[in-house]
């Protein structure tokens, strides 16, 4: 597959998920579409990242995928691959046998924020707060709300930030 063609192919995947990304209020999320897999030797799926990837210092939007960029998920779950400063010592280092480096995360890492069936139900206006009565799934929805306020609180970080810059 060609890069053109890559690029197309995730930029459709991504269309899945710009109205959440545009809810939360995210502007140019991180969004790498992976395939999820057990590497020999290994007891539960992990995905992998270049450090090109993980070295952008951000935190990375993920779907499974296969090698040819098709969803591998009917539910279309989007999952959050936190950005991890201490990657480099933290994760095995993978290479391959034409010499390109990856490492490598386990699924059991990755945040879900959301899926197909809830993706606008959970989604709320960045000043409604989350009633702990409206969660239908407490660990989940909860691990959601609590992602959504740190989102927050590091936007108004950066806002706040930006403005002191200036003075």
């Amino acid at each position: 597959m060609g890069t053109a063609e890559r690029k197309e192919k995730i930029a459709k995947l991504r269309e899945e998920h710009e109205n959440y990304f545009k809810k939360i209020g995210i502007k140019n999320p991180l969004y790498i579409p992976k395939m999820a897999y057990r590497p020999p030797g290994k007891d539960e799926l992990y995905i992998s990242f270049f450090p090109s990837e993980l070295g952008k210092g951000k935190d990375i939007y993920t779907e499974f995928v296969s090698i040819n960029y098709d969803s591998e998920d009917p539910k279309r779950t989007l999952y959050l691959c936190k950005h991890n400063p201490y990657f480099k010592e933290e994760y095995e280092l993978a290479t391959s046998s034409s010499g390109f480096e990856r490492y490598f995360i386990p699924v059991s890492e990755l945040i879900t924020i959301n899926d197909v069936t809830n993706r606008n139900k959970n989604v709320k206006e960045k000043k409604e707060i989350l009633k702990l009565e409206d969660l239908s799934n407490p660990d989940e929805d909860l691990k959601g709300a609590i992602l959504k306020l740190a989102y927050q609180f590091q936007n108004l970080i950066d806002i706040l930030t930006t403005k002191i810059n200036k003075l």
